[in-house]
């Protein structure tokens, strides 16, 4: 199995590109921001930004295009959920299966539970909450 819990590699080795990543503290912990504001910066591209980040959770705003996701993980520590912003994702969750999920639906995913996420109409946007600095964990081969 391999570990990491720093959100910058989690998203390179997830396919984002370096430059995407620029501006990634850019918006912590502004008391209000939006989709559209952080979009006219940032463009319609992928792109990751920190929005909250404290002693107890942290939530990471994550834009991607069609065909663009994560590798199938699990949080040992953390329950994660998502907001959906934008677009359309599968989500494949360890004993439930793949569902679609849209606008305005969220997903909960408890700890110890492999989970997997792919945008499949975008650009597609999701707000990440977990514990800061999470844990995750890959199957060794990915």
């Amino acid at each position: 199995m391999k570990k990491d819990s720093n959100v910058i590699n989690v998203l390179k080795d997830d396919g984002l590109r370096t430059e995407s990543l620029k501006k990634f503290y850019k918006y912590e912990n502004i008391s209000t921001i939006n989709l559209k504001t952080i979009r006219s910066e940032l463009g319609m591209d992928s792109w990751a930004v920190r929005l909250a980040y404290n002693e107890r959770f942290g939530g990471v705003l994550i834009q991607q295009l069609e065909g663009e996701g994560n590798r199938k993980h699990y949080h040992p520590d953390a329950d994660e959920n998502w907001v959906i912003l934008d677009g359309e994702w599968e989500w494949w969750i360890e004993n439930k299966g793949t569902k679609v999920v849209k606008v305005n639906d969220i997903v909960v995913v408890p700890k110890k539970t492999w989970h997997q996420i792919k945008c499949i109409k975008g650009p597609g946007v999701r707000y990440a909450i977990t514990q800061p600095d999470v844990v995750h964990v890959y199957e060794q081969d990915e």
